[in-house]
């Protein structure tokens, strides 16, 4: 039997709608932001891009943002490479435990069961700042207080530990947007700096939650260093310095 003229008009327009839809999706379907050496490119002409742009300054195109790969994302610079992590451990083994106690805690006034702490626990992938202790070294005495980098987590905030910064998170972008929002209104406010200084603490600790590892991570303010004319005052730059003072108190 034949099928009615109306059924067969019905598979006519159903069939035009479909491959409508499938031209629809197929425009909406754009090519995803090429990632190289921890910068965004666009898909199509390969300038870089800004940060979480959609269309590209140059040619105009559009295209998706997407996290970079792992093999995409910059090595860590604040935290310990596993070349500086086999120094690290044949220094102190030439010099000592007492004489690398002695020389890590004059040199980062700390005292020397603090600095003990330090070498015992400090290597790859570890937070700089207090040796992957978890702890606040220059309050050894109070164990309570956690480390105003990693607060307590041990483990290197920048990379989350495994050497790699992870870019292109749209979300970190537009939580840091909020976080230099809340330093620029703390320029006049007229607390003492130790109170103002535990608020900074709070946001960086509340940031690191959600986005440890991710290179916003790193743009976030030392407390102590807020008021700091000139120089690095981040959080993993003053971690790379204090990195640096080590290796140098076991040359």
């Amino acid at each position: 039997m034949a099928a009615p003229k109306s059924l067969a008009w019905l598979v006519v327009i159903g069939s035009i709608v479909l491959a409508l839809v499938g031209l629809s999706f197929a425009a909406l379907d754009k090519d995803n932001v090429v990632w190289r050496e921890g910068k965004a490119l666009c898909p199509h002409c390969r300038t870089t891009v800004p940060s979480y742009a959609h269309r590209c300054p140059n040619c105009r195109e559009e295209f998706d943002w997407v996290l970079a790969t792992d093999e995409d994302s910059p090595v860590c610079e604040s935290c310990m490479s596993p070349a500086e992590d086999d120094l690290f451990r044949e220094r102190k083994k030439t010099l000592g435990d007492p004489e690398a106690v002695k020389r890590v805690a004059v040199k980062l006034s700390i005292s020397e069961p603090a600095a003990t702490e330090l070498l015992h626990a400090a290597g790859r992938g570890q937070c700089a700042w207090c040796g992957g202790s978890g702890r606040d070294l220059s309050k050894f005495e109070s164990p309570e207080v956690a480390c105003p980098v990693c607060f307590g987590a041990k483990r290197c905030v920048f990379c989350g530990g495994d050497r790699r910064v992870k870019v292109g998170s749209e979300a970190a972008g537009r939580d840091l947007s909020r976080y230099r929002g809340f330093l620029a209104g703390l320029r006049d406010d007229q607390a003492p700096r130790p109170v103002l200084a535990k608020d900074i603490a709070g946001w960086n600790e509340a940031f690191l939650k959600t986005h440890t590892g991710e290179q916003e991570s790193g743009r976030l303010i030392f407390p102590e260093s807020f008021w700091n004319a000139g120089g690095d005052v981040s959080s993993s730059g003053i971690s790379r310095t204090r990195l640096a003072e080590i290796f140098e108190s076991l040359k």
